[in-house]
């Protein structure tokens, strides 16, 4: 009797329980399933160096085909993701994003379903600063299926519309130089099996007018000044001596000021032998001023005016040459 009223249960609730949809691979024993997607790269607003990310505004689209999602009729139904198949895509280099369109998908009449994101997002991208600030870069958004592999599913740009890149940007110091889509596996972790994978890059330079403007012309300057002892009689010991200290301190306080625009990495970039070329020069400034007040504290001035006639000229040629090879040779130092 117990069993009988409890078989009686099972049946009417499985008759009133909602159909689970079926989320298992469509044509599954058929080959790997075709996923076409194309990516716009609407807008770049910030590249940041020291940090070595980007905020991008980017549009992806997504299309597949899945017979079973159809709904009958001979219009295009709006259903939920999760209610369909999906090839689970991934921004792998994702840092931070706030999505745009929410998580529906839309399926024809012929099996065809199509998945829009757009996305505010940062994405993390390691940077090679050794020309910084005249240096180019390659930036990448890296998309993988997670979960499948690479004999399962098969991502490819979609041949009508690949993709593309806006024209006016937001990023103000780069400028755009090229964009490409590649279809390749991504290797998550060496060792392991590949996943599908698809990735947008774009190459940028950047325009290094405001390091030329805001640090490179001031540091040029701060050297100058440091020169100015050299044509100061070594009699005069206080003038040099207070000229290069207060080089040496606005040296200092200049290195404090455009220290956050500056990149931290473990290496030296171009405009960091600059800055550490120039620091060595006040310095050696400073040393130069008070061999010479020594020696016209003793008594032998002309000693100490030959050395400041050496260092006038000296100083500024090995500037040239620091200049030269901190700028204008392609090797760098």
């Amino acid at each position: 009797m117990t069993r009988g009223i409890l078989a009686c249960l099972l049946v009417v609730l499985a008759a009133g329980a909602p159909a689970l949809a079926d989320v298992s691979r469509p044509v599954e024993g058929h080959g790997p399933t075709q996923v076409r997607i194309a990516i716009f790269l609407l807008d770049v607003d910030e590249i940041n160096t020291a940090n070595q990310n980007f905020d991008a505004n980017v549009y992806v689209e997504y299309r597949w085909r899945d017979p079973r999602a159809v709904g009958g009729g001979t219009e295009k139904v709006a259903r939920p993701l999760h209610d369909v198949w999906h090839p689970r895509i991934l921004l792998v280099n994702l840092q931070k994003s706030w999505r745009a369109y929410p998580q529906i998908v839309e399926v024809s009449p012929d099996g065809e379903v199509k998945y829009i994101q757009r996305s505010w997002a940062t994405f993390s991208q390691p940077l090679d600063l050794e020309d910084f600030p005249f240096d180019r870069q390659v930036f990448t958004i890296q998309l993988a299926s997670a979960g499948y592999t690479t004999d399962e599913v098969e991502l490819w740009t979609n041949s009508d519309s690949p993709g593309g890149i806006g024209q006016n940007l937001s990023v103000a110091d780069w400028d755009i130089l090229g964009w490409r889509i590649e279809s390749a596996p991504f290797l998550p972790v060496p060792g392991e099996e590949p996943v599908p994978g698809i990735s947008f890059t774009f190459e940028a330079e950047r325009k290094a007018g405001y390091f030329i403007v805001k640090v490179i012309i001031p540091l040029i300057l701060i050297v100058f000044m440091s020169w100015i002892v050299f044509w100061i009689d070594p009699k005069q010991s206080g003038s040099q001596i207070s000229v290069s200290i207060t080089a040496m301190l606005t040296l200092i306080a200049y290195r404090f000021a455009v220290g956050s625009d500056l990149p931290k990495v473990s290496y030296l970039t171009r405009l960091d032998y600059f800055i550490l070329g120039s620091t060595i020069l006040v310095f050696a400034s400073l040393m130069e001023v008070m061999v010479t007040s020594t020696y016209a504290g003793t008594g032998r001035l002309e000693r100490a005016r030959a050395i400041d006639r050496w260092s006038s000229w000296l100083f500024p040629a090995a500037f040239i040459l620091l200049s030269v090879q901190a700028f204008l040779n392609p090797l760098g130092i």
